[in-house]
């Protein structure tokens, strides 16, 4: 069934886009097929099922759905603002940003400053984007920032830290066992190196590659969870039960909130945390259906999910090994999705 989508990801081993790669396809009622193909880094030790990926900024998906199991239980509001949270940022243009927006990616906020060379620690990272001036332009900026506060604002509502928000809400119910923040050294045999870092002067192995997230300690809303195949497929699995009232993680309804288009018109297609299809797609393809949703990771990562057909497909890579360039990836992505749909 997946003799082309393993020999165009062996192709792209050979031209030096990743590798190696882990992938799983769930196609209707076709049963689940995952494989692994390719090494750690340019070694002789094989991927495998079990190998931990950086999942870069899929993490925002958990945060996502952590905020939404919270809305459920009457915790938070998509109309609340950052200042109702974080009172010191009221006074700010910041502080008026809705979770909403944050979620959506249209606040006021850029995608990026470098927090890890402007601060000296957490809170001081913290300040630096409290006091941020209203970006430019409008519509939807796909903003790392926005995500860091959120995962803060989700630790002050609960009390708990997010990797334990995650772990509570998440890994435990659906049985992830090896999804976490920062993996301990035991792990480092089997998780897939990124990149050589420059600023840290070391093959980047078990640490998140995003900058900002390490500067944060490793845990961070916008990135810094590492998963396997085996158990980001748990999650995918959650997402497209066929229960009437509730899939494993939300109830129906609020999935059905969670993945529409609040976007339309504008510049991306967004959900609350989920991309949705555009047409054409320069992620998901062309086969997956109008209303499915997914994410992707800077490293590598991506998900890919169709309740309406039951469908998903999910690639674990470490492309950012070889280059940070994204073009090779996006047509791997399109092309992978493409025919995993078409087996």
């Amino acid at each position: 069934m997946t003799d082309n989508v393993e020999s165009f990801l062996r192709e792209s081993i050979k031209n030096r886009v990743f590798t190696g790669a882990s992938f799983a396809i769930k196609k209707g009622k076709d049963p689940l097929v995952m494989n692994s193909v390719g090494t750690l880094a340019e070694t002789d030790t094989p991927v495998n099922q079990e190998t931990l990926f950086d999942m870069a900024s899929c993490t925002k998906l958990f945060v996502s759905l952590v905020f939404m199991r919270l809305m459920e239980e009457g915790r938070i509001a998509l109309t609340d603002t950052v200042g109702r949270y974080l009172p010191s940022w009221a006074e700010h243009q910041t502080g008026r940003i809705t979770m909403f927006e944050l979620l959506t990616h249209t606040s006021i906020l850029p995608s990026h400053i470098p927090l890890y060379r402007i601060s000296i620690d957490r809170e001081g990272a913290m300040e630096a984007i409290k006091h941020l001036l209203p970006r430019k332009n409008g519509g939807v900026e796909y903003s790392c920032l926005g995500f860091i506060v959120l995962g803060r604002i989700l630790e002050v509502i609960t009390g708990l830290s997010l990797d334990q928000l995650i772990d509570h809400y998440i890994c435990k119910p659906l049985g992830m066992e090896h999804t976490m923040y920062c993996p301990s050294k035991s792990n480092y045999e089997n998780v897939m190196p990124t990149e050589y870092c420059e600023w840290r002067n070391r093959l980047l192995i078990g640490e998140v590659h995003d900058e900002n997230a390490f500067h944060l300690g490793g845990v961070s809303g916008n990135a810094g969870i590492f998963s396997n195949i085996t158990d980001m497929c748990r999650f995918a699995d959650a997402l497209i039960s066929k229960s009437e009232d509730s899939s494993q993680l939300l109830q129906k309804k609020t999935l059905e909130i969670m993945t529409r288009n609040y976007t339309k018109g504008l510049n991306e297609n967004r959900g609350l945390g989920w991309c949705i299809k555009n047409t054409p797609d320069n992620v998901a393809g062309e086969y997956f259906s109008k209303d499915s949703f997914g994410h992707t990771g800077y490293t590598g990562t991506s998900i890919w999910i169709d309740p309406q057909n039951n469908s998903y497909a999910i690639l674990l890579t470490n492309r950012v090994y070889y280059s940070r360039d994204v073009a090779e990836i996006r047509h791997v992505r399109q092309v992978f999705h493409n025919l995993a749909m078409l087996q």
